[in-house]
């Protein structure tokens, strides 16, 4: 596993701190990691290795 550093703005921390944070993940790092991987999932990156599957 590989760490990065990420920076946000002010307005996307308030919003994590206000709303998301506690419902999908403990901290940033839990919260960001879910939101990451259920996006790549949602494009379709998950399934197949890595390589984006074409969409219908």
């Amino acid at each position: 596993m590989k760490k990065v550093l990420v920076s946000l703005p002010d307005g996307v921390v308030n919003i994590l701190e206000k709303e998301v944070i506690g419902k999908i993940g403990e901290g940033y790092s839990d919260t960001l990691r879910t939101i990451i991987m259920n996006w790549l999932g949602e494009e379709g990156y998950l399934a197949k290795k890595g390589v984006k599957c074409e969409k219908e």
